[in-house]
C-alpha cells in the first residue's frame, strides 16, 4: 500500500521517464536527418568535383591515371566506393565495396561542354553520421537525468508539503472522532488545503452546536419518555381494572343461571372486547418498541430533529389510541352488566296476545317522540298464552326499537304491521315493515351479538341477540328473519302456548317496564 507521498514521487518519475525517451527518440530523429541533409549536399558538391576531375582523363581515355584516381579517392576516405562507366555503358575503372547500408550512395553524370561522356557512381560512408548521433544523444541523456533528478527532489519536497497538511486534517479528524468537541485545524494560506481546513473548521463548529442541541432534546426526550411512561402505566392499570370488571361481570352471568346459551353470549362479549384490549395492547408494545428505539438512536447520536418530531408526534398518537380503546372496553363492559342483569321477577301468567302487543306498542309509541313511521297491529282477540307477558313484551319493544333505526331511515310512509296465526300449540307473530330490507350477509349476522350495521353511531349491537336468546330460553320458541334487498323485512316470532314447565335459560333483560327500560339499555342494530 503506497502512501500519497509515495504515489506522487512514482508518478514524478514515470512522467519525467516517459519525457526523457521521447526526448532521445525526436532528438535522434532530428540529429539523424539533419546528417543524412548534409550528407546529400556533400555528394552534390562531391560529383561536381569528380566531374571535373574524371571527364578529362575519359575523354583522353588515359584509363591507367582514371584508375589511380579512383582508387586514390577511396583510400583516402572520401568515398566508400567509386565506379565509372563510359557513354556505353562499360565499367572503365572501379574501386571499394558497395554497401548501400552503411553508406549513401550518389549517381553523376560525367559532363564537360554540355555533352555527357559517361556515368560516374559512388558512395559516401554514414559512419561519421552515427558518431555525430551518438554523441548528441549522450550528452543529451545527461542533461535529461539531471532533470529528472531535480524534478524527483522538488516533487518529494511538494509531496512533503501536502501531506503535512493532509496529516493535519487528518488528525484533527480523529480528534473529533475521539467525541473532542470543536476542534480547530490551522487553515492559514490561500491554496486548496488551506480552503479545505477553514471548511473543517466550520465543519467542526456546526456539528460541535448540533451535538449541544442534540444533548438537549436527549434531556427533553428522556423527560417525555419518562412522562409516555408513566401514561402507559395509567392506561395499563385502566385496563387491567376494566379486564377485572369483565371477569365479575363473567362470573355475574355464569352464576345467574338463567339461560342455556350464557357461554355463547359471554363469549361473543369476550370477542367483542378482544378487539379494544388488543388494540390497546398492540398500541402499548409498539409504544414502548418506539421509545427503545429512540432512545438507541439517542445513544448513538443519530437522532435528527425530524426523527424526534417523528417519534413524538407517533407517540401521541399512539397514547390516543390506548386512551380510545380503553373508553371502548369501559363503554362495552357497562353494556355488558346491564344485558347479564338477572330477571327473576319474571312470572308466568296467563294473558290475551291482542291485548298485550297493542298496549305494548302504544306505550311504546307515547315515550318514542322521533318515530314518524306507522305501527298496524293486526292480531284477532282470543289468543290466549300461558306463559310470560314481560318477557314478550320486552322482545316487542326490542323489535320496534330495532325497526325504527334501521327500517325507516329515508323512507316515507313508513309502515310496520303486526301480525299473528294460532294453532293448537303455538302461535306465530310476524312483524312486516316496507323498509329497504337488508342484504343476505347482514340477515345471516342478525342474531350475533355486537354485529351491528351502524358502528360507533350508538349500541353495542346487542338488541336482537337478546331478543333471541329471550325467545329461544325463557318463552321456549324461537325467531327468525326473512328479507329482500328492496322489499322490506319480516321478522318472525315462533311460540308455544304455553311453554315448559322449566324452559331452558337464555339472556334477559331486566324487570323494568317495557316500554322504558328497553329502549333505554339496549339499542338493536340488525338492519342496515
Amino acid at each position: 500500500m503506497y502512501t500519497l507521498r509515495q504515489k506522487l514521487v512514482l508518478a514524478t518519475v514515470v512522467v519525467f521517464s516517459i519525457a526523457t525517451l521521447s526526448i532521445l527518440a525526436a532528438t535522434r530523429w532530428i540529429v539523424m536527418d539533419a546528417v543524412a541533409m548534409e550528407t546529400t549536399r556533400a555528394g552534390a558538391r562531391s560529383a561536381s568535383l569528380l566531374s571535373a576531375a574524371v571527364t578529362p582523363l575519359l575523354i583522353q581515355s588515359d584509363m591507367a591515371s582514371l584508375d589511380e584516381l579512383t582508387q586514390s579517392l577511396v583510400h583516402s576516405g572520401d568515398f566508400s566506393h567509386l565506379q565509372v562507366i563510359d557513354r556505353l555503358g562499360e565499367v572503365v575503372a572501379t574501386a571499394g565495396t558497395r554497401s548501400e547500408t552503411a553508406s549513401q550512395i550518389f549517381s553523376h553524370d560525367l559532363e564537360l561542354g554540355g555533352q555527357a561522356y559517361g556515368r560516374a557512381t559512388f558512395g559516401i560512408a554514414r559512419t561519421g553520421e552515427h558518431a555525430v548521433a551518438k554523441h548528441v544523444l549522450g550528452e543529451l541523456l545527461l542533461v535529461c537525468l539531471g532533470t529528472l533528478a531535480l524534478g524527483a527532489a522538488v516533487q518529494v519536497y511538494i509531496a512533503h508539503a501536502l501531506t503535512a497538511r493532509l496529516a493535519t486534517l487528518r488528525s484533527g479528524a480523529d480528534r473529533m472522532a475521539a467525541g473532542e468537541a470543536n476542534v480547530q485545524i490551522d487553515s492559514i494560506g490561500t491554496d486548496e488545503l488551506a480552503m479545505l481546513a477553514a471548511a473543517f473548521n466550520r465543519m467542526s463548529t456546526i456539528l460541535s452546536q448540533r451535538f449541544s442541541a442534540l444533548e438537549e432534546a436527549e434531556r427533553m426526550l428522556k423527560e417525555y419518555s419518562e412522562s409516555l411512561e408513566r401514561r402507559v402505566s395509567e392506561r395499563t392499570n385502566h385496563l387491567e381494572q376494566t379486564l377485572l370488571q369483565l371477569r365479575q361481570a363473567q362470573d355475574e352471568l355464569v352464576e345467574a343461571k338463567k339461560l342455556s346459551s350464557l357461554g355463547n353470549l359471554v363469549a361473543g362479549i369476550s370477542h367483542e372486547l378482544n378487539t379494544p384490549i388488543g388494540n390497546a395492547i398492540t398500541t402499548t408494545t409498539s409504544l414502548q418498541h418506539l421509545l427503545h428505539n429512540t432512545e438507541r438512536t439517542v445513544n448513538q447520536q443519530t437522532l435528527t430533529r425530524k426523527g424526534l418530531l417523528d417519534a413524538l408526534g407517533l407517540g401521541q398518537q399512539m397514547a390516543d389510541l390506548v386512551l380510545k380503546a380503553t373508553q371502548k372496553a369501559a363503554t362495552l363492559v357497562s353494556s355488558f352488566k346491564r344485558v347479564a342483569a338477572h330477571d327473576t321477577g319474571q312470572r308466568r301468567k296467563p294473558f290475551d296476545l291482542a291485548t298485550l302487543v297493542s298496549g305494548t306498542v302504544a306505550a311504546w309509541v307515547k315515550d318514542s317522540q322521533t318515530h314518524d313511521w306507522a305501527v298496524k297491529v293486526d292480531i284477532p282477540q282470543a289468543i290466549v298464552m300461558d306463559s310470560f307477558p314481560d318477557s314478550l313484551a320486552q322482545v316487542v319493544v326490542d323489535l320496534l326499537e330495532n325497526a325504527d333505526r334501521h327500517a325507516f331511515e329515508g323512507t316515507e310512509n313508513g309502515l310496520l304491521r303486526i301480525s299473528a296465526v294460532a294453532s293448537h300449540t303455538q302461535v306465530e307473530i310476524r312483524l312486516t315493515d316496507n323498509g329497504p330490507g337488508m342484504s343476505e350477509d347482514v340477515a345471516a349476522r342478525v342474531f350475533e351479538p355486537f354485529f351491528t350495521t351502524k358502528m360507533g353511531q350508538g349500541g353495542p349491537g346487542l338488541g336482537l341477540s337478546i331478543a333471541r336468546n329471550q325467545v329461544g330460553g325463557l318463552l321456549g320458541g324461537r325467531i327468525s328473519v326473512e328479507s329482500t334487498r328492496g322489499a322490506g323485512t319480516c321478522v318472525v316470532l315462533t311460540l308455544p302456548l304455553s311453554p315448559a314447565a322449566h324452559p331452558p335459560q337464555a339472556h334477559t333483560a331486566t324487570t323494568q317496564t317495557p316500554h322504558s327500560a328497553w329502549r333505554s339499555d339496549h339499542e338493536p342494530d340488525t338492519q342496515p
